[in-house]
């Protein structure tokens, strides 16, 4: 199946709480949370990554064929269970999360592929991954990062969302700092939160992120600022693009995420920058007013 945008990384078992304990069991994950965004935008786009032999991989597949994402490159394997994490949300909207992926089957994505596999993920137009699929492929990044300058060379692009855990690369600060530059730097498009770049860089403004990450040279940038909005990098001019109107959260999950898909949906259908970003701003504001990282698709109609 030929499809514009591959997304890499991991899929989760999710076992979300409300403010009220309730509890609730779905799948998630960052990349995996746009790559069903972007399918149900029109977007032909897969997902690839690796998934135990268990509930909830057989869920993560199912809820990709439902939103029309290509499974081609999502491996089942009986050598390790898909991990686990939970989120814990405040009535404000904030949530904290707990992980359970140390072993995860997601981490032998690179090492299961087969060399179609790997043919296609050079060969396709986009490719997309975050800093928690570094973080998860770590194990393999000689030969991740091989494929993506193969990819490159063959004129495909990249997108890149630094989607920083301290927790994830805690003692391994400057392994992530040379990593993310290593991918910022082969990225066409760099989508970083300025609350996890200030985590990893020290930046002091969202205006040190963008000119950081220019510097090494990708041609579009979009530095997401919660209900600030965000900073657009393109034609080597710098604006400021607001939230379209006031949105009060239930659920920040897949904020990002979210806003991820709908601003790649719309540089896919020819949108400039300024137009994709307020396309993310209106599906991550519908996004996080309703509890879970993925929302019902009838919620997105006239989207």
């Amino acid at each position: 199946m030929s499809v514009d945008v591959i997304c890499i990384g991991e899929a989760m078992g999710e076992i979300s709480f409300d403010p009220l304990g309730n509890a609730g069991v779905k799948v998630g994950g960052d990349t995996f949370n746009t790559a069903i965004y972007l399918g149900r935008l029109g977007i032909t786009c897969a997902f690839a990554s690796a998934v135990g032999k268990d509930p909830f991989g057989e869920q993560i597949r199912s809820l990709l064929k439902a939103n029309q994402v290509c499974d081609a490159f999502l491996i089942s394997t009986d050598q390790a269970n898909t991990g686990l994490y939970s989120i814990t949300n405040r009535a404000d909207g904030e949530r904290f999360f707990h992980y359970w992926r140390n072993q995860s089957a997601a981490r032998q994505t690179i090492s299961l592929a087969s060399p179609a596999d790997i043919q296609a993920l050079e060969d396709a137009p986009w490719l997309y991954l975050s800093g928690i699929s570094l973080h998860v492929l770590e194990d393999d990044t000689t030969l991740l990062f091989h494929i993506l300058q193969a990819h490159k060379d063959k004129g495909g692009k990249i997108a890149f969302d630094g989607n920083f855990r301290p927790k994830l690369w805690s003692g391994k600060e400057e392994q992530a700092r040379e990593t993310y530059a290593r991918i910022t730097a082969l990225s066409d498009v760099v989508m970083p939160t300025f609350d996890d770049e200030q985590l990893l860089w020290g930046d002091e403004t969202a205006q040190d992120t963008m000119n950081r990450i220019a510097n090494l040279g990708p041609a579009l940038i979009v530095v997401k600022q919660g209900e600030q909005g965000c900073l657009l990098y393109e034609d080597e001019e710098i604006s400021h693009i607001p939230i379209p109107g006031p949105v009060t959260p239930v659920d920040t999950t897949a904020a990002g995420d979210s806003f991820n898909a709908g601003f790649l949906a719309g540089l896919l259908k020819g949108q400039d920058g300024v137009t994709a970003t307020l396309s993310g701003h209106k599906l991550a504001g519908k996004v996080i007013t309703h509890r879970g990282a993925i929302i019902p698709a009838d919620l997105m109609t006239d989207l």
